[in-house]
């Protein structure tokens, strides 16, 4: 036997939601006799605002349950999920559609005969003896969402990183700009003063003047070996 079952259910969050980023589907059940009951386990992460990346995990339990044909072995059931979509419906509302599937082996005609009278079953019986709470599935999901929390921060703190890294080039690609510009219109000399030179000599050399030279060097112990910057001024 495989009968696929659908499944629909609408999660109201407790902010506003603008995107999914990412969400994942588990499951885990118990199979009693004439019924399967379980719970769907929803979890990821999603986007509040769409100017922002930050991100918030969620994590939802959504039960269900699905009557068994009486002919089929208890022991053999097992549940698959055939397909699963989601889509924002609101604001804060996110629908979910699962189409899951239970399949068993059915009992031979002969041992079917031998099952007792399901109208003899005590309608009233308690269905769940122990919890469908799995500690184990939701230390791994709770382990999961921490590490996505922890990939997060490592994200941001190389956004950052980049961020630097961007503007450092940027502000190095403005100082190469401005020294590009200066030295398309002037050149610079750099003369090392010889022991018969005057800085009046050095000045009719590079046809300057004694203001422009100041201006790039100090001038009043000037001495044999001193390296003197001399711009030379082109017209565009």
């Amino acid at each position: 036997m495989k009968e696929i079952i659908p499944y629909t259910k609408e999660i109201v969050f407790n902010t506003k939601v603008a995107s999914i980023n990412s969400i994942s589907l588990e499951h885990e059940e118990k199979v009693f006799d004439g019924e399967v009951a379980g719970d769907f386990i929803i979890f990821g992460d999603y986007k509040a605002h769409n100017d922002t990346t930050e991100t918030e995990n969620f994590k939802y339990r959504l039960p269900f349950t699905t009557i068994l044909p009486d002919n089929i072995l208890k022991d053999s059931i097992k549940v698959d999920i055939e397909n699963f979509t989601y889509e924002l419906s609101e604001e804060d509302v996110l629908k979910v559609k699962i189409d899951f599937c239970v399949m068993g082996d059915e009992i031979e005609e002969e041992r079917f005969k031998d099952l007792p009278d399901p109208s003899s079953i005590d309608e009233d019986r308690v269905l769940f003896e122990e919890p469908l709470f799995n500690e184990d599935l939701d230390k791994e999901i709770d382990e999961f969402l921490a590490t996505k929390e922890e990939d997060k921060k490592i994200d941001s703190l190389e956004q950052e990183e980049v961020t630097k890294e961007e503007k450092n080039e940027k502000d190095l690609s403005i100082e190469d700009e401005h020294i590009e510009t200066v030295d398309e219109y002037v050149t610079y000399h750099i003369h090392i003063v010889k022991e018969s030179e005057t800085i009046e000599s050095i000045i009719k050399l590079y046809d300057t003047n004694l203001e422009t030279i100041k201006l790039y060097n100090e001038i009043d112990k000037l001495k044999t070996g001193d390296k003197l910057v001399i711009p030379e001024y082109v017209d565009d």
